[in-house]
């Protein structure tokens, strides 16, 4: 049975959608403390792990799609973006 890569249920493509559903999280960890702080620092190191993840079992189980090559850019931006506005909100930047 093959899989045709053009189907948006892979796990690469769940991979990615998870990381943009996910990222807002750190919203709810504001750090305003030290604990804080390292919950979201740690998020952040997961959620950018898993843009590799995502690549590479999307190349390596050759799962590769227009949907994906467009939706990880977004995705990647996205936790950029909340990282930041966290920061920003702190005072941090």
């Amino acid at each position: 049975m093959t899989v045709e890569p053009d189907k948006l249920a892979t796990w690469a493509n769940a991979i990615t959608v998870g990381r943009l559903l996910l990222s807002p999280l750190m919203f709810w960890v504001i750090p305003n403390d030290e604990l804080g702080s390292w919950i979201a620092f740690t998020m952040w190191i997961v959620f950018s792990s898993t843009d590799f993840l995502d690549g590479y079992l999307a190349r390596r189980m050759n799962l590769t799609s227009s949907f994906g090559a467009f939706l990880d850019p977004v995705a990647d931006k996205f936790l950029v973006c909340a990282a930041l506005l966290v920061l920003v909100h702190l005072n941090r930047v």
